[in-house]
């Protein structure tokens, strides 16, 4: 069997243990570069089929890519393609497939397909499996049917769609997943360090279509020369040297930033979609070899194109689309001798409308915070340290991470009490942490943590005595809380007196032991602290130093 990593048999066995459990349509997360082809092209071994294997997926390079991975690791079955003009034999044990292709209304492609021949269906890039498309195939197949056999497994390395349209639609539970600062924690990807570079530019005023810019908009005030100058100043400064890939708005836009990097001397060239194939290869070849420092591309480098020698990739584009940023700076993560580590450069534009994505997204840290350079996992580890010991404290607004080091002098009180998005549905004192969880200290070290998952679902665990209890799951916030609530007014009604926001005595001033534990804590005590605020403070700090 082709020799797999032990994330990667963890996944198939989770994946197995599922199935065998009633769970059908399964969802994997793997961060790119950690070689979720390989997984599914040891699926036929590992799981034993006797049938047919699909795999699905939107872009021609991925289909090639499949193709190359199952040749290497099951040379004895036999591969097909149904993309274009490219047709499977019938006898095909493997069918890599195109889904615009197959998806087609009434496709006569599809039809030939006979649902009974397969038994797994494999998603590549599953965080398209919700449009029109994919549904059509995998209606015909049958996934859907509550009598249903065959396995679905969707793989992605961001589960998040843009559109806010949940994967729980396709896909009824997470199997495996991984992050991406958990890989590179574990020396499978390796270590990323982010710079943002400001500019001037205002892009409040662009519309939003399909959960990002609207293209043509967002070029006219992105690709100018001032910013153009700006970005390539950006990596002479920062990254003068290494491999780059620039990440573009539009062709014209892929041409200007490449025409100015060549006034710089800098070797750069522009690739797109529609360019001849046979001189993208060219160009594609010379990066590799070395010859060109930078290429700057719109829309053709994000998924199918892998090189692992890649130390630099340059965002400027602006993005709210979570999914396109990850795949984005997934073409950099991967290992290679040459490189110490891969430098992530988001050029920032102004704007109070607009949410927009960046490395601080794929590591949870604070929008605003510039790394300024520092490895990232060196930052998350602090926030994290800083989260954990002192939830009470708002790190939203960090605009630099040399802030770290004086933020445990501050106490933001409106942390300590239910955060406005969920106060209309509770009746609790639930706190709000800088990560977009929320927590509910009760008594006895005991506390509830509530997390939204991959497939947009919040989970709420109870953690106790070094264990943790799954008690309420929802894909509405609100939901969730109200569930939470309920299983603390039921199992915990002790306690319940205490955790009221409404009582009275919550308003009133701490008395002198409560201050007295709070000094003896270290934790600064200002002036409008309440007793109820006082006594979440108290809680968290104890059972904090239990774990020790």
């Amino acid at each position: 069997m082709l020799s797999l990593r032990d994330y990667q048999r963890e996944c198939l066995e989770s994946l197995r243990n599922l199935y065998l459990g009633g769970q059908r349509r399964l969802l994997v997360s793997l961060p790119t570069g950690t070689g979720k082809t390989v997984i599914f092209a040891a699926m036929p071994e590992f799981f034993r089929i006797k049938r047919r294997l699909l795999v699905l997926a939107h872009r021609e390079e991925l289909l090639d890519q499949a193709a190359a991975k199952f040749s290497a690791a099951a040379p004895e079955l036999s591969v097909g393609i149904e993309q274009g003009p490219r047709t499977a034999a019938p006898d095909s044990r493997i069918v890599l497939a195109s889904v615009s292709t197959l998806g087609r209304q009434g496709s006569e492609r599809l039809n030939r397909l006979a649902p009974e021949d397969f038994y797994l269906i494999v998603v590549d890039e599953a965080h398209h499996a919700v449009a029109s498309t994919y549904r059509r195939v995998l209606d015909h197949f049958g996934v859907f049917d509550p009598d249903s056999r065959r396995l679905l497994v969707g793989f992605t390395a961001t589960p998040r769609r843009g559109d806010k349209k949940a994967l729980s639609s396709v896909f009824q539970a997470v199997a495996y997943t991984r992050s991406l600062p958990d890989m590179v924690r574990a020396g499978y990807l390796c270590p990323l360090r982010g710079w943002r570079v400001s500019t001037s530019i205002n892009i409040g005023s662009v519309s939003v279509r399909h959960g990002d810019f609207a293209e043509g908009e967002l070029a006219s005030l992105v690709d100018v020369p001032e910013r153009n100058e700006l970005v390539v100043k950006a990596y002479q400064e920062l990254a003068a040297g290494r491999r780059t890939i620039a990440f573009c708005v539009n062709v014209a836009h892929v041409q200007a930033l490449a025409l100015a990097f060549l006034h710089k001397g800098i070797a750069a060239a522009p690739v797109w979609g529609a360019m001849a194939k046979d001189e993208r290869a060219t160009l594609l070849r010379r990066f590799h070899e070395g010859s060109l420092q930078v290429l700057t591309n719109c829309n053709v480098l994000t998924e199918g194109f892998d090189e692992p020698a890649v130390d630099c990739v340059l965002m400027a584009r602006p993005t709210q689309s979570q999914v396109l940023y990850a795949q984005m700076v997934g073409r950099g993560t991967r290992l290679h001798q040459d490189k110490s580590d891969l430098i992530v450069i988001d050029i920032v534009d102004n704007t109070s409308r607009h949410k927009l994505i960046s490395l601080n997204s794929l590591f949870d840290l604070p929008d605003t915070l510039d790394p300024a350079g520092r490895p990232a996992l060196q930052v998350v580890d602090e926030l994290e340290r800083l989260s954990s010991e002192a939830p009470w404290i708002d790190l939203s607004g960090l605009v630099s991470a040399e802030e770290l080091d004086l933020v445990t002098q501050r106490v933001d009180l409106f942390r300590l009490e239910p955060p406005d998005e969920i106060a209309p549905f509770t009746e609790f004192a639930w706190c709000g942490r800088p990560d977009g969880d929320y927590r509910l200290n009760l008594t006895d070290g005991e506390w509830v943590l509530l997390r939204e998952d991959n497939l947009g679902c919040w989970q709420a665990t109870l953690h106790q005595k070094g264990s943790r209890i799954g008690i309420a799951s929802s894909p509405k916030l609100s939901r969730a809380i109200e569930a939470v609530d309920r299983f603390v007014v039921q199992e915990r009604p002790k306690v319940v007196p205490v955790l009221r926001v409404t009582a009275g005595w919550r308003d009133l001033p701490p008395t002198e032991k409560q201050r007295e534990m709070l000094r003896r804590f270290q934790v600064p005590v200002p002036p409008q602290l309440t007793r109820g605020q006082a006594s979440w403070l108290i809680t968290h700090s104890t059972a904090q130093r239990r774990r020790f």
